[in-house]
């Protein structure tokens, strides 16, 4: 049912630019991100409330597409160091 589908490009990047946190929020300990700080960096996951505050949260989930090109970005940064370690022995 999806259209347009291409690969997420500089997830690592983009990756590096989230911050993650712990936090007490209602006397609760917390642990995530902060939906003011992800909508600068993917504002496609954070989702705005249709209250008088505006309130933000962050669809978690949809954050995952971006980890898993990111870890495959550094898989393939390790391979090719291991590469030219091999190379060089």
């Amino acid at each position: 049912l999806k259209t347009n589908v291409n690969t997420i490009q500089n997830a690592l990047d983009t990756t590096l630019k989230l911050r993650g946190v712990t936090f007490e929020k209602g006397g609760n300990a917390g642990i995530g991100v902060i939906a003011q700080e992800v909508r600068e960096v993917l504002p496609e996951v954070v989702l705005e409330a249709n209250d008088e505050n505006k309130t933000l949260s962050v669809a978690y989930g949809n954050i995952v597409g971006v980890l898993i090109e990111a870890i495959k970005e550094l898989k393939a940064e390790v391979d090719e160091l291991k590469k030219k370690l091999g190379e060089s022995s």
